[in-house]
């Protein structure tokens, strides 16, 4: 009897983890960080501990206890021999928000992940910019028992050990410039790359379909059992550019008569207008019309649909945009999936900095003509708009910007630490006099809080009407709502289906 494992339970936003089995074959549905019960326990300064592997994570509840996870990040006193090895024959991940992939570098590393082109390539880029242990998401450095002390892993010497790749399945074409993307990294380790596969190579009934949501290579899925098609939908929305891929894709399903839905619900209850990504164009580039001087942009990273929005105010305003040596980095990965060349009509920033990463030195040698000095940017602030988050307010430091407008174009703040962070941005954007669009500090409770403005952010999640909507259209014998902390609604607003609530670790048989 096929069945169902949701790990972090259906009261979760993000960290999907969902383990899908049938006949005893089995999928995962993507590994991600659960950042809700992350920020429980641990916050900037504080973070689970890379030397000693996967020990933390697991005994703070926040990775499952199963025996799948790569062999050189299991310490000497975990044992996993009484944990359960499931049959996970592939990792599907949706797309390459850390709540969905960040915890797919723990896993071991002969289970395949199937990803779109864009997902791919951009999962590779972030892994090359330097992300921890645990997000090692298309490559891992090996690591070995510390001498003297086997509870201890350090990462082998570099001229040791190459970095080790994990295959991807490509839903989709996998061209040559990402075929050549995947086989280099910008380190001196090396790289002993995976191999980039077809899904007939897979074995398993699989359908990827691509979906509108905040970033570019978005999918959701659906995979054949003994009891009929199980849809997955990752994070997927209907309002944004690429609405009718989420159009064709709730077709498609439909098509397949499914017996299980697991659809998302991040803004199930949330029943206000959508704002589009137009309306974000507009909204924005009348902000950036009225200012004079400099302009700066801070929308989410990768939310590369974001950044085409700014490029055309830019060209419109008749400023250049400047991204970050990231930025650019991950922009050109996009090239190699998308053919694409977005950097043409951009520039980056050239940081001050004494010495730079490897992905830094690479951009900078790709990209030596379109670098932009502080210093040029404070002579003639009216010609730019710099995309700048909280982050990089540091670097405000050195151009010295006497007034302009800041722009916010990103999600709210939902914790208690996010709010901190913003009355510290706040007291960077009044420092430098910057009229601030997006969000405003308002008294609430006798206590300074964020308020956000409508128009400067299009929600990358469906509203509860686009989610109802959606469920009513592909029509599936059950319904099972995950990434929500509001699953009640599916109960409420839906007739004639069953809905099926997860609890965490729990196991739904169909």
């Amino acid at each position: 009897m096929p069945s169902i494992t949701i790990f972090d339970g259906a009261r979760s936003i993000g960290g999907n983890k969902i383990f899908l089995e049938s006949d005893g074959r089995g999928i995962l549905l993507d590994f991600g960080i659960n950042y809700k019960k992350m920020y429980d326990f641990y916050e900037e300064f504080l973070s689970p501990r890379p030397a000693r592997g996967i020990h933390d994570l697991l005994h703070m509840g926040l990775i499952p206890w199963i025996n799948n996870y790569r062999s050189d990040l299991i310490p000497s006193d975990v044992d996993l021999s009484r944990m359960p090895r499931l049959n996970i024959e592939a990792v599907f991940i949706s797309h390459a928000h850390l709540d969905h992939a960040g915890n797919l570098g723990l896993l071991d590393l002969d289970i395949p992940t199937i990803a779109t082109p864009t997902t791919a390539a951009i999962l590779k880029a972030m892994n090359d910019c330097g992300l921890s242990f645990n997000a090692e998401v298309a490559y891992s450095a090996p690591r070995e028992a510390f001498p003297g002390d086997a509870r201890v892993l350090n990462t082998s010497h570099w001229r040791k050990a190459p970095y080790i790749g994990r295959d991807y399945v490509i839903a989709g074409d996998a061209n040559s410039e990402l075929e050549d993307f995947w086989q280099r990294c910008p380190s001196s380790r090396g790289l002993d790359a995976g191999k980039l596969k077809t899904l007939d190579e897979l074995g398993l009934e699989v359908k990827v379909f691509d979906v509108d949501h905040s970033i570019y290579g978005a999918a959701a899925c659906a995979v054949e059992t003994s009891a009929g098609w199980v849809v997955y939908t990752g994070d997927i929305r209907a309002h944004g550019t690429f609405k009718e891929k989420t159009e064709r894709f709730i077709k498609e399903a439909k098509a397949l008569a499914p017996q299980v839905l697991i659809i998302e619900g991040t803004r199930a209850g949330v029943e206000e207008a959508e704002v589009s990504e137009q309306q974000v164009y507009e909204t924005c580039l009348e902000a950036t019309l009225d200012e004079e001087q400099l302009v700066i942009a801070d929308f989410s990273p990768r939310n590369f649909e974001r950044l085409d929005t700014f490029a055309r105010i830019a060209k419109e305003a008749g400023r250049e945009l400047v991204v970050l040596a990231k930025d650019a980095y991950l922009l050109d990965a996009l090239r190699c999936a998308q053919c694409v060349d977005r950097m043409n009509e951009l520039l980056v920033y050239k940081e001050l900095k004494a010495k730079r990463d490897a992905f830094e030195r690479e951009v900078h040698e790709r990209y030596e003509d379109k670098l932009v000095d502080p210093s040029e940017i404070a002579t003639s602030p009216e010609s730019y708009i710099l995309c700048f988050s909280f982050w990089d307010m540091k670097h405000l430091l050195d151009i010295k910007p006497e007034g302009g407008t800041y722009i916010y174009s990103s999600s709210e703040a939902y914790t208690e630490e996010q709010v901190i962070d913003f009355l510290r941005l706040y007291n960077w954007l009044k420092f430098f006099n910057l009229e601030v669009r997006g969000f405003e500090i308002v008294e609430k409770n006798g206590k300074p809080v964020p308020e956000f403005q409508r128009g400067y952010h299009a929600s990358g999640h469906a509203s509860g009407d686009e989610i109802i909507r959606m469920v009513e259209e592909i029509e599936p014998e059950v319904v099972v709502p995950v990434h929500t902390e509001r699953p009640e609604f599916f109960v409420e607003r839906l007739d004639g289906v069953e809905v099926v609530l997860p609890v965490e670790n729990g196991r739904i048989k169909f």
